[in-house]
């Protein structure tokens, strides 16, 4: 038996808001079985699906499709969803959640400040701990390099003592 496959390109419509991106794929006729939805490695989002069209005694006609989107570091990869209802492939994006650090409330600032200070509470002590760990690594540079320059002077400089 012969097959023979007609390539289309569905319909693709994105949506974006702050907390990330919405993207609808039309594929009336399809089942969710006969969709294949994939995050490789390398960022690229690949949809695809074929579903059996006709199958006469000699011929049978897949319909195919295959789209492939780059997806940003800015996305949170692991989380991206689909769902498939009524013709329509549903995918959510959603965007990294970057922390932020709140400048300490009071002194006449607008009072939703508290409540941002509180809500970003862990991701300031996050910043924080890692601002500590850049000091305490940028002060034992600074103490090795000191101690090479001592050892420095002490072999090679002829320096009389003061008595």
């Amino acid at each position: 038996m012969e097959t023979s496959y007609e390539d289309f390109e569905p319909l693709c419509k994105w949506r974006r808001d702050q907390n990330g991106d919405k993207l609808e794929v039309h594929l009336p006729g399809f089942r969710r079985q006969q969709l294949k939805v994939e995050i490789h490695s390398s960022g690229i989002l690949e949809i695809s699906g074929e579903r059996l069209m006709d199958e006469g005694k000699s011929k049978r006609i897949i319909s195919r499709f295959r789209k492939e989107f780059p997806v940003s570091e800015d996305y949170q990869r692991t989380q991206i969803r689909a769902k498939f209802h009524n013709g329509i492939l549903h995918l959510v994006m959603p965007k990294q959640i970057i922390p932020t650090i709140s400048a300490p409330a009071g002194g006449g600032g607008d009072e939703n400040n508290d409540d941002k200070a509180s809500s970003s509470g862990t991701s300031y002590l996050t910043c924080l701990m890692k601002l500590n760990k850049n000091i305490a690594l940028e002060i034992m540079i600074l103490a090795i390099s000191l101690a090479i320059v001592v050892a420095y002077v002490k072999i090679y400089c002829q320096c009389s003592s003061l008595e």
